[in-house]
């Protein structure tokens, strides 16, 4: 009996893991390779988009953006500039703790990028969700995919093509500062504009 009560438990805690890493990118789509349905990469350095002469991805601004450290920087979300260009200050949208609500801040770095995608529809985008690290790391999947589904739903509701837009969250894995303080959990919850 017991060792019927520990397998159905691992048989459980096994669909619940699966289910928790299926579908990193929009729902409904198969392909969570990092490719577009016409062969352009998301978020890679220097891809292009098949019959296009522009070449697009920033390797180097991107890695920066990913660390996200600019929740303090007195010049974040203003004078924002959009699109692969773009700095890396330019990338991060914050969140409030257990949240996926935009504030005004990010609404403003967001218009700009809708802009930037709306009059660039070759561009692709990756919407990289992340946590702090409190809370189970399921949860946190699924709180970085939501936060994720913010952004590019703003997009959407701007007008940008939403075979533009790519979801992954990465949750709590990949923090922007790694302490254990208020300060540090508030510039580890964010999304990131990876182009």
């Amino acid at each position: 009996m017991q060792s019927k009560k520990i397998f159905s438990l691992i048989a459980l805690l096994t669909v619940l893991l699966l289910s928790a890493c299926s579908k990193p990118y929009n729902e409904g789509e198969g392909n969570t390779d990092g490719m577009g349905a016409d062969g352009g990469v998301y978020g890679a350095d220097g891809y292009t988009v098949p019959g296009g002469s522009d070449i697009y991805g920033n390797q180097a601004m991107n890695n920066r953006a990913q660390l996200g450290d600019f929740y303090e920087d007195p010049s974040y979300g203003v004078n924002v500039q959009g699109g692969p260009q773009s700095s890396a200050k330019d990338r991060v949208i914050y969140f409030a703790y257990d949240s996926a609500e935009l504030d005004s801040r990010s609404l403003a770095v967001l218009r700009v990028h809708s802009q930037y995608l709306r009059e660039h529809g070759n561009t692709r985008v990756v919407l990289e969700g992340h946590t702090d690290e409190r809370g189970t790391q399921e949860y946190n999947i699924a709180l970085g995919e939501r936060r994720a589904y913010s952004v590019r739903n703003q997009f959407i509701s701007e007008g940008v093509n939403p075979e533009q837009i790519r979801v992954l969250s990465y949750g709590e894995e990949r923090p922007a500062a790694d302490c254990q303080d208020e300060s540090c959990y508030a510039r580890n919850r964010r999304a990131v504009i990876v182009y």
